[in-house]
Parts: C-alpha cells; structure tokens; sequence
C-alpha cells in the first residue's frame, strides 16, 4: 500500500511538473528603406513568411509564443524576446533575439518552449539576404537577387526575377518561377523546380530532384534519390547515384553519369552521353551523336540521329533507327541491332548477336554465340564460335571465321561478291543469285562438297577438294570446313 502511494505521489508530481501555459504577443514595425539598402532577415526557432509590394516601406510583423510551466514565467520570457528592426552598414537588419536561459528546472532544464513566427513585406526590387532555422521560409514575388540560407524547415519561392541562391537542410526546397538563374544546394530534403528561365544548379542527396522547363538547361548533382528533368532548352548535365535518373525534352546536350540506377533519356536535340552501373538504360529519340557506358545492365532504345557508341557487360543491348553508323561492345550479353544507315560493329561473348537492315559493312565478334543478320547492303564480316552463322540477304562481301559452329549465307545482286568462310564441325551452305559468276575453292574434311551449278573443274575430281568455276567464273570463293559438308545452293532453292 505504501509503495502504490509512494508511486501515485510521484506520477501527480510529474503531471504537475509538466503542466504548462502559454503566453503569446505581437510585433509590428513599418520602416522606410533608404535608396540602395538591401534587406536582411536574421531569425531562427519559426516561419519566415515573406512578401514583396511596389512601395519603399518594410513592414514587420512578429508573433511571439512561449510555453512555460506557470503563466509568470511565459510571459517572462515573451517580454525578454526581441525583434531589432534598424540600418547595419548598406542593409536594413530584421534580428530574432532570444533571452539566454539558464538550466535549473525539472531534470535540470526549464519546462519551456518558444517561438517566433515573421511575416515581412519589404520593396520587390531590393536584394534580400535572409538566414533561418527551426521553421520555414516563403518567398513570393521578389525581383531582386536573393541569398537564403535556411534548416530544418521547408524553402518555397515563387514568381521570382533575379539571381536566386537557396539553400536548406532536412527539409524541401520548392521553387516555382523564376526570371534568372537558381542555385540551390540541400541535403535530406527533395528539391522540386519549375519554370525557371534561366540556368537551374542543384546539389542534393538523399532526397528526389525534379527540374521542369528550366529555360537554359543546368547542372544537378544527387545522391541517394531519384532525379527528372523535363522540358531543358539548354544543355543539361546530372551526376547522381543509388536512383533513377529520368530526362526528356532537353534542347541541347545531355550527359548523365549515374550509378547503380537506371537512366531513361527522351527527346534530346543533341547528343547524350548516358552512362551508369546495375541499372537500365533506356532511351529514345537523340538528335546527334549517343555515347553509353554501362556495366551489369540492360540497353534498349530506338532512333538517334547520328552514330551511336555503346559499351556494356552482363546485359543486353537492343538498338533500332540510327541514322549513321553503330558501335557496340558488349560481353556475357546478346545484342540485337536494326535498321542502321551505315556500317555496324558489334561485339560480344556468349550471346547471339542479330542484325537486320544495316547500310554499311556489318562487323561482328562474338565467342559462343550465334550470329543472325539479313539485309545486310555492304558485305559482312563475322568471326565467332561454338554457334551458328546465319547472313540472309548480303549485297557485298562476306568473310566468315567460324568454330563449332555452321554456316549458312544468302548472296543477294549481280556485281562480284567476294566470300570467305571456314569452320569446323558442321555445314557450309552458300546461296548465290541464278547468274552468279564464280572461281570456287572448296574443301572439307570427312564431308561431301555438293553445287547446285554446272561448273568447269580444274584439277583432279575429289569429294572433299573442289577449284573450279561457276559461270564465267572471276569473282573469289574460298570454302574450308573441317568435319562437315559444303553446299554451293542457288537463291530460292530449299
């Protein structure tokens, strides 16, 4: 019993020691601004709240609250809090001063609490520097440059014209419209831009940035959060990690560097240079040239209006639509290219590799990996192994360096189509138009050699060793197989 009473009288003291009430007063002071004086907000423990008018006066309003353990000692310190509003130098000072306490209350510190919330109006063209923590800041309709400086509380600015550096931290930047250009550096808070003419610089971490129509493009620095820029009309760079990072319609040149994260780039007028790690690349429509580098990823993306150069490893790369030519390195990984205007190099280990409609001469090296192209306008050149060769449709030369693995070429056009094939352990099929005109020299080891074509031997006759001529002969074939059968087809023929 005594100890329940014992806990019942301690638990009453607590409550009452804890039992607190408020007090709270206004300040209010309208001043004149002299001609070239800035204005400078010095605050910390609430809102800064911060308007702008056509005239030359500053007006101040304060609202002072205090919680305390007994109204005596709210008011107290209510009393002892000061707003300075008076001339340091070329700036109008605004200054917060609160009371030093001393710490010999409950548990060693006052029951105690306050803050000061600040609404100012001042001239909208005088150039603000403002510094604030605990609370939040919001500018509107200022068309001067600006210095912010401000934590723990949400940084909003809108309907701006002039230089803007903000800066915040563990809580959101947002700023909506802006004629000049906005620097912002935050940290643990996402940072959200909109409509800004000129040049957005945005350094983050561990939060989203997002970046609409930022009139001359920017620079964004992130980590640990995603980053979307839309709608740049100038040249737009990002460094970011450990986040999706998202780009189109950028009127200019775009070079992002991203670490384990995707990228996805749209609509670029220039050239994009794209690269990143454990992370999808995606993109579409690049005005000029495209450069990606990635590593453990996946490349998909269609129509770039100049050439395009993609290394990669450990994922595939699927390309479609460029306008010149295409160079691709790859590893571990299939490729698939399509419709590419002029020559394509490729290259790759343990994947098939496939191309379709390329302009120029077609290169491919691949190891363990099949290779399957088709309407190929300027010959090709494969080298592979342990996987079959599949070329349907070349209108030029074809050299073909084969191991473990069969080939079949279909020769397409008129003119001399010089070829060249070897491999081991499987057939060597070559279809050739009705006309064709060849010096043939084939040979094979335990296989048969087999053409659909009269041809003019030279030599003794052998079933393994063939040089002779089909039509009027002239233009080189060279067949060499090892373990398998070589058969010299006509086009259209099963």
């Amino acid at each position: 019993m005594r100890n329940s009473m014992m806990c019942g009288l301690a638990l009453l003291l607590a409550v009452q020691a804890f039992a607190r009430d408020e007090y709270s007063r206004n300040f209010d002071k309208t001043v004149t601004l002299a001609s070239g004086q800035s204005v400078r907000v010095e605050h910390r423990m609430g809102n800064v709240n911060l308007r702008t008018h056509a005239g030359r006066d500053v007006v101040v309003h304060a609202s002072i609250r205090v919680s305390a353990s007994n109204d005596a000692e709210a008011k107290r310190v209510a009393e002892q809090i000061r707003i300075e509003v008076a001339p340091a130098g070329s700036a109008l000072v605004i200054r917060t001063e609160y009371p030093k306490e001393d710490h010999d209350g409950f548990f060693g510190f006052h029951n105690l609490s306050y803050s000061v919330n600040l609404d100012v109006t001042m001239p909208e063209t005088v150039p603000l520097e403002l510094r604030n923590s605990f609370g939040s800041v919001s500018i509107d309709d200022l068309k001067a440059n600006a210095d912010v400086t401000n934590a723990h509380g949400k940084l909003t600015f809108h309907n701006g014209r002039g230089t803007q550096r903000l800066e915040n931290q563990f809580a959101a930047v947002e700023v909506t419209g802006n004629a000049g250009d906005v620097e912002i550096r935050n940290g643990n808070g996402s940072v959200d831009v909109s409509d800004v003419t000129g040049i957005v610089n945005v350094k983050n971490r561990f939060a989203n940035v997002t970046v609409t129509n930022p009139g001359r493009g920017g620079t964004i620095v992130n980590g640990n959060g995603a980053v979307e820029v839309t709608g740049a009309g100038g040249d737009v760079r990002i460094t970011n990690s450990f986040g999706k990072v998202t780009v189109s319609g950028v009127k200019g040149n775009l070079v992002v560097g991203n670490a384990n994260g995707e990228v996805e780039a749209n609509s670029v007028t220039g050239s994009a240079e794209l690269n990143t790690s454990f992370g999808a690349v995606r993109f579409g429509d690049i005005g000029k040239l495209l450069s990606v580098r990635a590593a453990n990823s996946t490349v998909v993306g269609r129509k770039v209006g100049e050439s395009a150069a993609i290394e990669n490893s450990f994922g595939r790369v699927d390309v479609s639509d460029v306008h010149k030519g295409i160079r691709i390195a790859g590893g571990n990984s299939p490729i698939t290219v399509a419709d590419v205007g002029e020559e394509a190099s490729l290259k790759t280990s343990f994947g098939l590799v496939t191309a379709d409609r390329v302009g120029g001469v077609l290169t491919v090296e691949d190891s363990n990996g099949a290779v399957k192209a088709s309407a190929i306008r300027s010959g090709a050149n494969v080298k592979t192994s342990f996987g079959a060769v599949l070329l349907d449709g070349v209108a030029g030369s074809v050299d073909v360096e084969n191991q473990n693995g069969g080939v079949e070429v279909s020769l397409q056009g008129q003119a001399c189509r010089p070829v060249g094939i070897r491999t081991s352990f499987s057939a060597v099929r070559v279809r050739v138009p009705d006309t064709a005109s060849y010096a043939v020299a084939a040979k094979t080891s335990f296989g048969k050699i087999h053409s659909d074509f009269p041809m003019t031997v030279s030599g003794d006759l052998s079933t393994d060793s063939l040089n002779g001529n089909i039509g009027g002969g002239g233009c080189p074939m060279r067949l060499n197989d090892n373990n398998g059968s070589i058969e010299i087809m006509k086009n259209g023929k099963g």
